[in-house]
C-alpha cells in the first residue's frame, strides 16, 4: 500500500512539474511574441515617418527649391566676399603706391615746400615765394609765385655745418676771396643768390673794401676757400661761406634755404 501511495504522489509531483514547465514555456513564448510585436511596431513607425518625409518632399517641391536657392545665395555671398577682399587689397596697394610717389615728388623741409622736378638729365628742387607786381615778397595779396630752383636736395644740405643764426639786412655786401669758377658752378651759384636777394627786396652793394659792420647796418657775406664747406657767423650779420672741393653751389644753397626758412617764419 505504501508503495502504491508513494508512486501516486511521485506521479502527481511529476505531473505538477510538467504543468509548471508548460506554463513557463508559454510565458516565454508570449514574452517573445510581445517583443517581436514591439519591434514590428517600432519598425512600422519608422517606415511611416520616412514615408511621410518622402511624401512631404514630393508634395512640397517649393521647400526643396527654397533650400536650393538658399544654398546658391550662400555660395554667391562667399564669392562676393572674396571679390570685395581682392578689390580692397588692390585699392590699398594703389593708394600706398600713389602716396609713396607723392611723398617722393613733394616734401617739406624747414617749413618750406619743395617739388622735385626733372629737366632732361637734371633733377631740380623747386620752391616759391609769393610776390607782388614789383616782384617783391609780400605777406598780403599774392599776385604770383616766384619759383626758385636748387640743384641740391635741401635735406642733404643739413649736413653742412652752420654756426650762428641767419639775419638779413636791407643791404648786403658780397666779397670773394679765391677762384670759384669750378666749371661754371661759381657763376650759377652767385647768380641764384643774387636773384633770391632781389626777390627778397634786398639791395646788393659791390664794395671790395667793405668788411663786417660791427653795428649790423648791413649783411656781409665773405665767400672764401676753406678746409670744410660750412657757414659761420663772425659778426651781428656777417658770415663766412667757406668752400671746399668746389662746393660753391652747396654752401650758397644752404644759405638760401636758411634765408627762405626765416622769411616763412616772419610771414606766419
Amino acid at each position: 500500500m505504501d508503495m502504491e501511495k508513494r508512486e501516486k504522489e511521485e506521479d502527481k509531483e511529476k505531473d505538477a512539474n510538467e504543468e509548471e514547465k508548460k506554463d513557463e514555456d508559454l510565458n516565454v513564448r508570449e514574452e517573445k511574441k510581445e517583443e517581436n510585436t514591439k519591434k514590428e511596431d517600432e519598425k512600422k513607425d519608422k517606415d511611416e515617418i520616412k514615408e511621410e518625409s518622402e511624401i512631404s518632399h514630393v508634395e512640397n517641391p517649393e521647400v526643396e527649391e527654397t533650400e536650393k536657392v538658399d544654398e546658391g545665395i550662400k555660395k554667391e555671398n562667399k564669392q562676393l566676399k572674396k571679390i570685395f577682399f581682392i578689390i580692397g587689397v588692390f585699392v590699398l596697394f594703389f593708394v600706398g603706391v600713389f602716396a609713396f610717389i607723392d611723398s617722393v615728388r613733394h616734401f617739406t623741409y624747414m617749413g618750406i615746400d619743395f617739388d622735385v622736378v626733372k629737366e632732361g638729365e637734371l633733377i631740380l628742387y623747386r620752391t616759391s615765394l609769393p610776390v607782388d607786381s614789383k616782384i617783391k615778397v609780400t605777406g598780403g595779396a599774392v599776385v604770383a609765385d616766384y619759383n626758385f630752383y636748387l640743384r641740391n636736395d635741401p635735406r642733404k644740405l643739413k649736413n653742412l655745418p652752420l654756426e650762428g643764426e641767419l639775419t638779413l639786412m636791407s643791404n648786403v655786401v658780397i666779397n670773394f676771396t679765391g677762384d670759384f669758377l669750378c666749371g661754371g658752378k661759381g657763376m650759377l651759384a652767385i647768380g641764384n643768390l643774387l636773384v633770391v636777394l632781389d626777390v627778397l627786396d634786398v639791395t646788393v652793394i659791390k664794395n671790395e673794401t667793405a668788411g663786417c659792420d660791427p653795428d649790423g647796418e648791413y649783411t656781409f657775406l665773405q665767400l672764401q676757400l676753406g678746409n670744410e664747406t660750412s657757414i659761420e657767423q663772425f659778426g651781428p650779420s656777417c658770415y663766412n661761406l667757406n668752400i671746399n672741393n668746389c662746393e660753391v653751389l652747396e654752401v650758397t644753397e644752404k644759405y638760401i634755404v636758411g634765408l627762405l626758412s626765416e622769411v616763412n617764419k616772419n610771414r606766419l
